[in-house]
């Protein structure tokens, strides 16, 4: 469940977002010249013009011109005054359709991929790793559109940003947006085969199902319900968090799901069950219609190689953020790595996970096992059974279309007004999903958000309810940043972590919308605080795993399963072995994430806590407009946006403290 933006070169995300890097053609003395000139001409401009004529004249290349040229580039493109005005004002138009246009093609190649359409063709994948977008700043820096950009307007630094960006005006903030689309120059080629090997990694992913009613026990017999195909991860966990319903009953199941997990970890998986229901599984034995089978190579891991080494080979183009890491982090998630995994570890070692797991132990009234870091009993649950919700669920919304239709009525639940949820549906759509539920951005006003979840033989049930609200959030969030927003390269929020916060809000409402009446205490704080303190350690075996490549880089499949294996090992033993009573696991590596999204992980425990800071300030407050205003402030920093919005930066300690509060409160 992500927030997705297609794979552009002019969107923060997995392929190389902004260009720059090939030797520079140009002399000091060459580009003192040029700014001298300029200074002379518009002393009033002098400093600005030093600027531009130096990141201009870092990425010329031989290919774009003579020093001369160059010189006379620079004295005929530097504008000031209103004339610098107009021409702010064209990028910013033209900037929002080239990417939105883009975008909307880019949704459609991934369709068959990403939506369930049918079975895929081979043409599929490859239709979906064909991303036309990676050739346009490329095109930029050719016709030099990038170079006006750069001569004009200003590249600024995380550090500048956090330190000087309160200060700026909303015009300031989207020029220097603007400037950084140019900032790195990367060939077409690598973002194409970043592309290639993402489109590939996703295919494995979304086709990556168990047919539950062919997994047996001991039996030989299938205690899941008949038609039950389960994707990896999401659905296994998901299907999994379900049986906590009843416990007791449902131990046998989750065991048997927790030991699914651990066959595709290790890549011992029987090949024929995979997206099969050809044979009959026993997963404790590991043996098909009893007998012995053979297992998935590291495929897994292949994959996830494909996608560094083609994120690595792009790293030399990036002179100021030179591993997948930084830029994720300085670049995409706009906070350092060391605040980032700090983040983590507050959370992570915080007494209340200690406290909260006694708890757990108490109400199930047994030792706790791995799979519970996914319990979710302190959320107050309805007073029906998982066949009777899904059968209300798959009633209420028995198509695609009908969710679709019901999108107003949902919204004005949330405390948006009639004619805001109008507006806000009417700019969704909502598709079947072939993997664990998405949402893209629409990029572009006039073009739609989609909004993706599975529906299970074309209906919703509970599970995927829950996704679809997850979801439902994101989107909601990402209408809001663009159509609100005064200037085009402001659209979005400064992280994804932000766009999760409202997508985890929209996800706890979820029995809230359907009118079920809950039973027993609704402890929503320690929920998410339980959560968030199961998402920080796979974050965590994510950067650590990133980390490990980077030292690694001629790492085999089977080496690289060895180290995330371990790593994953590592990080049980030390957060989570003192927590649970179990002493050692590997189960963090089952997230298809770390397959997939190349270090997106982070993005959801930092979602967590920002989405525990956003409800604390929302009590007594009107949610509607009170997200509006706050999804309205754009791309500026986390750190200013969420000053903005509720009055503090990003922290641990507000989800910890209302942890605090609800373990005390606990009955």
């Amino acid at each position: 469940m992500k927030k997705k933006a297609a794979a552009l070169m002019l969107s923060a995300g997995l392929l190389p977002a902004l260009c720059g890097g090939a030797a520079a053609a140009v002399s000091a003395a060459m580009a003192d010249s040029a700014a001298e000139k300029l200074s002379a001409k518009y002393p009033q401009d002098a400093d600005r013009a030093r600027k531009g004529v130096s990141q201009t004249a870092a990425r010329w290349t031989p290919a774009d011109g003579s020093e001369q040229e160059f010189e006379a580039f620079c004295l005929s493109n530097f504008y000031v005054g209103e004339d610098l005005d107009r021409l702010f004002q064209r990028f910013d138009s033209k900037m929002e359709k080239i990417k939105g246009h883009n975008t909307a093609l880019e949704i459609d190649l991934h369709r068959e991929v990403e939506v369930d359409t049918g079975a895929l063709l081979p043409a599929d994948t490859l239709f979906a790793a064909y991303s036309p977008s990676v050739n346009v700043v490329d095109d930029m820096f050719t016709t030099k559109l990038a170079f006006v950009a750069l001569l004009n307007f200003p590249l600024t630094s995380l550090e500048q940003k956090l330190s000087d960006g309160p200060s700026w005006s909303r015009k300031d903030w989207a020029q220097t947006r603007l400037a950084e689309k140019f900032e790195f120059r990367v060939p077409a080629s690598e973002g194409q085969r970043i592309s290639a090997a993402g489109a590939d990694a996703s295919a494995y992913i979304n086709d990556y199902n168990i047919f539950m009613d062919r997994v047996v026990d001991a039996s030989g017999k299938s205690p899941f319900r008949p038609g039950l195909s389960l994707i990896s991860h999401w659905g296994l966990r998901d299907e999994l968090i379900a049986m906590y319903s009843k416990p007791a009953e449902n131990l046998p199941r989750q065991e048997i799901i927790y030991s699914i997990m651990e066959r595709i970890i290790a890549q011992e998986i029987p090949l024929q069950v995979i997206n099969s229901s050809a044979a009959y599984w026993n997963p404790a034995s590991n043996t098909v219609d009893g007998k012995p089978a053979q297992a998935e190579p590291d495929t897994r891991y292949a994959k996830w190689l494909a996608m560094f080494s083609a994120i690595k080979d792009a790293d030399q183009y990036y002179s100021s953020l030179p591993s997948h890491m930084a830029r994720t982090f300085n670049r995409d998630m706009q906070i350092s790595e060391e605040q980032g995994e700090k983040l983590l570890l507050d959370l992570l070692n915080a007494p209340e996970g200690k406290l909260a797991a006694k708890a757990i132990q108490k109400r199930l009234g047994r030792k706790l096992r791995p799979f519970d870091i996914w319990y979710d009993g302190f959320r107050a649950r309805p007073m029906l059974s998982n066949e009777e919700l899904d059968a209300m669920i798959g009633k209420t919304y028995p198509s695609v279309a009908v969710f679709q239709t019901s999108l107003p009525g949902i919204l004005s639940q949330f405390g948006f007004s009639q004619d805001k949820a109008w507006f806000l549906s009417s700019r969704i759509q909502v598709d079947p999903g072939r993997g664990g539920g998405h949402a893209y951005s629409a990029e572009m006003r006039g073009e739609k958000a989609h909004l993706r979840a599975r529906f299970p033989e074309g209906k919703l049930d509970a599970q995927n309810f829950s996704v679809a609200m997850h979801e439902l959030g994101h989107t909601v969030e990402q209408t809001f940043s663009l159509y609100n927003m005064d200037y085009s390269m402001l659209n979005g929020v400064p992280n994804s972590a932000l766009s999760e916060a409202f997508a985890f809000i929209f996800e706890g409402k979820t029995y809230d919308i359907l009118g079920v009446k809950p039973d027993g205490q609704d402890l929503h704080a320690l929920d998410m605080f339980w959560n968030a303190r199961e998402i920080a350690g796979v974050a965590l075996v994510d950067l650590y795993s990133w980390r490990w490549l980077y030292e690694n880089p001629q790492a085999t499949p089977a080496e690289l399963k060895q180290a995330v294996t371990g790593i994953a090992s590592d990080v049980w033993k030390k957060y989570y072995a003192p927590v649970l009573g179990v002493k050692d696991s590997q189960v963090f590596a089952i997230y298809s994430h770390l397959v997939m999204y190349s270090l997106y992980l982070p993005n959801y425990p930092v979602g967590y806590l920002a989405a525990a800071q956003i409800q604390e300030y929302m009590k007594g407050r009107e949610f509607g407009p009170e997200m509006e205003r706050m999804c309205s402030t754009g791309n500026v920093t986390p750190s200013l946006w969420m000053r903005k919005a509720v009055g503090e930066d990003i922290s641990a300690q507000p989800l910890i403290r209302a942890a605090a509060s609800a373990l005390k409160n606990l009955k």
